[in-house]
């Protein structure tokens, strides 16, 4: 299970970011939730938040050309 305080975001993170980060990660792990019939250990929002937090969830920017 997740504790709270492993919830709280490092300082100079982006909060919204992180939110949006942790959102498609949380439907990523529902996703393979259903395929394979697996279970998490905890919520999945919390556990994609953590996983966010801890930076094991891979993210980049797109570069938009005008």
């Amino acid at each position: 299970m997740t504790k709270l305080a492993s919830l709280i975001p490092p300082p100079g993170t982006n909060k919204y970011e992180l939110a949006i980060v942790a959102a498609r990660e949380a439907r990523r792990l529902n996703e393979w939730i259903r395929r394979t019939q697996e279970t998490l250990p905890g919520k999945v929002p919390a556990v994609a938040l953590e996983r966010t937090i801890r930076v094991e969830v891979p993210f980049h920017y797109e570069d938009v050309v005008e």
